[in-house]
Parts: C-alpha cells; sequence; structure tokens
C-alpha cells in the first residue's frame, strides 16, 4: 500500500505497516491518560482504521483530518513503535495475535507465521526519511522503493 506524505510516497507491505501502527497505537495507549493531548484517542482511532482498511486505502501522513500538533503526534509514535520493534525481534504470529487487536480481533499475518521487527523497525524508519525528505532517489523512472518486507528494501 502507499504510504504518502506532500506528494511523495513509496510502497509498505501492509501486514508490516498494520503492525507498525498497531505497535503505534499501543505506545499512545501506555501513555497515562492526562499526559495525552485530548484528541490523541481519535488520533489512534484513525491508525486502527487504517488497519481496518488494510491495503484498500493509501496511507496519508498529510491527511486533512491531522492538524500539524496531530501528525507530529503520529510522526512520534510511530518512530517510539518502530524503536521498540527493532530491540523485539521477532514477532510471531501467536504473538501478534494477543497482543495486535483489531475490534477485539487478533491482527492476521496473512499467513506468516512471523514478521522481522527489524524489517518492521526499517519502514518506521522510512516514514520518518519520507516525512524529512531523505527518502534515497529512485534509480529508476516509475518504479517506487517498497518497504516492509524481508531482505530489505526494493523497487517495484
Amino acid at each position: 500500500m502507499p504510504v504518502v506524505f506532500q506528494g511523495r510516497w513509496f510502497w509498505a507491505y501492509d501486514v508490516s505497516l498494520g503492525i507498525l501502527l498497531l505497535e503505534a497505537v499501543l505506545v499512545h495507549g501506555e501513555m497515562e491518560p492526562g499526559q495525552r493531548p485530548p484528541w490523541a484517542d481519535r488520533v489512534a482511532e484513525d491508525l486502527r482504521t487504517q488497519v481496518r482498511n488494510g491495503s484498500s486505502n493509501a496511507f496519508a501522513l498529510d491527511t486533512d483530518k491531522w492538524n500539524t500538533e496531530q501528525r507530529d503526534y503520529v510522526r512520534s509514535t510511530i518512530v517510539a513503535a518502530g524503536r521498540r520493534l527493532r530491540g523485539h525481534g521477532i514477532v510471531t504470529s501467536a504473538e501478534a495475535a494477543q497482543h495486535y487487536l483489531v475490534d477485539g480481533e487478533p491482527y492476521f499475518l496473512r499467513g506468516h507465521e512471523q514478521v522481522d521487527g527489524e524489517v518492521v523497525a526499517d519502514l518506521a524508519e522510512a516514514i520518518e526519511s519520507l516525512i524529512q525528505d531523505q527518502l534515497p532517489a529512485e534509480p529508476v523512472t516509475d518504479r517506487h522503493w517498497f518497504f516492509g518486507v524481508a531482505g530489505g528494501p526494493r523497487l517495484l
């Protein structure tokens, strides 16, 4: 699915992006309610909605639904989620089913037995690079980077 920011974008494997966004929701949920901005629960629900929709919609980091402060909040929770996943290692399907829920249902890894937390953390870093306009240039016209897959990014 495309991850989009200010006219630039890359492809992200939807399973990896789902894990990343659900981990960001967990980061949000672990904050004391008094430390969260009043609109933060709605933004976290937007991330859950993105996971619910899967590859049906692009993940637009510059959506009109969010103001600058909300975008920064999403960005910071994604960065924190990426750091946690980098240190976590492998996320098994059983672990994902226990920790990552959407509407009370376990997040489905589409038949994968596991997802490498390092790969998901790389996706978080790619999102930050996209926001900072620091993604490597695509060396081939009409091809875009694809992140969130084993073996590192590749062009599609």
